[in-house]
């Protein structure tokens, strides 16, 4: 079979799909219209539901979520709204379906609650990265975030500085966006959206929460950890928005404080 040239996670999930006649057709002969639709449907055996585009979103972002090195707790308050039960539903799902790995390299079990996504969990999330529709998004470049993330705690030299500048540049234009800022002697992590939206006849960019360091290096160590989560950006400004302020900093807070407590047990 076409699929097994690769081994899973080398390639985006899908990449043996041919295209014929305006479809796409599998290994079974069955044809879809598309590439998240021969997974879902046919690969999952999920249904035909209207509602099949926001499960998409939310599979990215927990698969992205479980991609990089912070909390499963953080996860849960984020983007399960504090429902652990929810959470935990969600991981057992996708360690059923083999997003997560359930053995270590030596074929012992483990708890895929602490688990990181298995080979073909990562094609799955290439795949879904791949195909995200225009009005989602896209997250910047895997390189550059995990840069970001591999020089988290090097203040002492310029490596983590020279990942955030290119982190920076990689970003381009997003309707809300995290950004470090020098005003007098404060040094901030500010978060400027587009009020009215991008269709308003003379939309305005504002500032919708902001916080102050006295030195750069702690401002930093938050704007990294911004960094790493750009995939929540679009979702963190619409709260903001919504909620204000001091709503979305007290979120924020209890991201932050659950991501250390997790790392301060590990």
């Amino acid at each position: 079979m076409a699929r097994e040239r690769h081994r899973p996670g080398e390639l985006p999930w899908g990449w043996w799909l041919r295209s014929r006649s305006g479809v796409l057709e599998d290994e079974d002969g069955r044809t879809w219209r598309s590439v998240r639709d021969a997974f879902w449907q046919g690969e999952l055996g999920f249904g035909d539901i209207q509602f099949a585009r926001e499960q998409h979103e939310l599979l990215l972002r927990a698969l992205s979520a479980l991609d990089r090195p912070c909390a499963a707790r953080e996860h849960q308050h984020d983007l399960f709204g504090g429902d652990m039960m929810f959470w935990r539903f969600y991981q057992c799902w996708l360690g059923s379906i083999g997003m997560i790995e359930t053995v270590d390299t030596w074929g012992k079990p483990v708890n895929f609650f602490r688990g990181r996504l298995s080979p073909e969990g990562r094609s799955v999330l290439m795949m879904l990265r791949a195909t995200r529709e225009p009005e989602w998004e896209a997250l910047p470049m895997a390189s550059v975030m995990d840069a970001v993330a591999q020089s988290m705690g090097s203040a002492a030299d310029g490596a983590r500085e020279a990942a955030l500048q290119a982190f920076e540049r990689g970003i381009g234009f997003r309707r809300h966006i995290f950004a470090r800022e020098r005003v007098g002697r404060s040094h901030l992590v500010t978060l400027t959206g587009m009020s009215g939206g991008l269709g308003a006849r003379m939309p305005v960019r504002r500032v919708s929460w902001s916080i102050s360091f006295e030195d750069a290096a702690t401002r930093d160590d938050l704007f990294a950890w911004f960094a790493m989560r750009v995939d929540r950006w679009e979702d963190w400004g619409e709260m903001a928005h919504r909620q204000g302020a001091n709503a979305f900093g007290q979120h924020i807070l209890s991201l932050v404080v659950a991501t250390r407590l997790v790392e301060a047990t590990a």
